[in-house]
């Protein structure tokens, strides 16, 4: 297992589509759609830089959060999630199996904002001041940069219509399971690591595209060859891959790559915690995901029973 280099996880330059451009910039945008389609095609995963995203607002989400995540266990369970009620509110650790081929939960917590789901689960503002205006703020600023790889995603593709992808993501607050997650990996000291037990267990995501804004390293992707090689951090960069419907709707021309969270057992960094924060995007609940070169690969089949189905397998309760 070794580091990534660039050739495995490219860097991509947005700025010809960044997000203060009305429309792409067409000198170098060609450019642009090749090296995405090249990364979803073989490695599944690419950092985009020169996107416009504010970096200010990734310290502060990550700033305010934590604040959330070190408070006692009594107040963030009044915020916990309930599945009746959407995705909205907060994982306890171990909540989660992401991998249910190991015996126990990760070792990881998290916040979600779904703003489809019943949206009562907030910390008091005492308790955790900004915490609900910032993540609000943040679900805004991802949904534009959000749609514009999905643009990108069509024109790779080679689809009549470049805003196939954002026309089934159209409703993200109101008929939606797209998730902005604030993720929290606690302090092993004073845990019971148990065996097998992993702070992500390997996965691919569920949906289409996904977001991750990385505060330090931690994180592992699967290679084709089955390898797993660590994600470096590159300055500024938003890590984008692919879900297991977006590789559905595609008939497996883009990848969604497995990957994981993993566990340094060192005593320098047993006491570390680490942070991070992902926007996971889905198409609209009522979409119909049918695959785009109309091979019929797969069958057509509706966005939220397919996530209905992949959380049956995720949450441990």
């Amino acid at each position: 297992m070794g580091d990534c280099t660039e050739a495995e996880i490219p860097v991509i330059d947005f700025s010809a589509y960044r997000l203060s451009l009305t429309k792409p910039d067409t000198t170098q945008f060609r450019k642009l759609v090749d090296d995405v389609h090249k990364a979803l095609t073989t490695i599944g995963f690419f950092f985009m830089i020169n996107t416009d995203f504010p970096q200010e607002k990734v310290e502060n989400l990550h700033r305010v959060s934590k604040t959330f995540f070190e408070l006692p266990v009594e107040l963030k369970k009044k915020v916990i999630r309930i599945p009746s009620n959407g995705s909205h509110g907060y994982v306890n650790i171990e909540m989660e199996n992401t991998n249910p081929d190991r015996p126990h939960g990760d070792l990881k917590e998290a916040f979600n904002l779904n703003p489809s789901s019943d949206l009562e689960a907030w910390p008091l503002e005492s308790d955790c001041p900004g915490f609900k205006s910032s993540h609000e703020e943040f679900f805004d600023l991802c949904v534009p940069l959000h749609n514009r790889v999905l643009e990108v995603l069509a024109y790779g593709l080679k689809l009549e219509d470049p805003l196939f992808f954002v026309k089934h993501h159209s409703k993200p607050k109101t008929e939606s399971p797209i998730i902005l997650r604030t993720l929290f990996y606690p302090s092993l000291n004073g845990l019971t690591v148990k065996e097998q037990q992993v702070r992500c267990g390997e996965h691919s995501d569920y949906g289409g595209i996904t977001l991750l804004f990385q505060q330090k390293r931690g994180l592992e992707v699967r290679k084709r060859d089955g390898t797993y090689v660590k994600v470096p951090l590159v300055d500024g960069g938003i890590l984008v891959n692919i879900g297991d419907l977006m590789q559905r709707w595609t008939s497996d021309v883009y990848t969604a790559a497995r990957h994981r969270v993993y566990m340094d057992d060192s005593v320098e960094e047993r006491g570390k915690t680490r942070q991070s924060i992902v926007f996971f995007g889905y198409p609209d609940n009522e979409a119909i995901i049918e695959c785009t070169d109309k091979s019929n690969k797969y069958p057509p089949v509706k966005s939220i029973e397919y996530l209905k189905m992949k959380h049956s397998t995720t949450y441990l309760y």
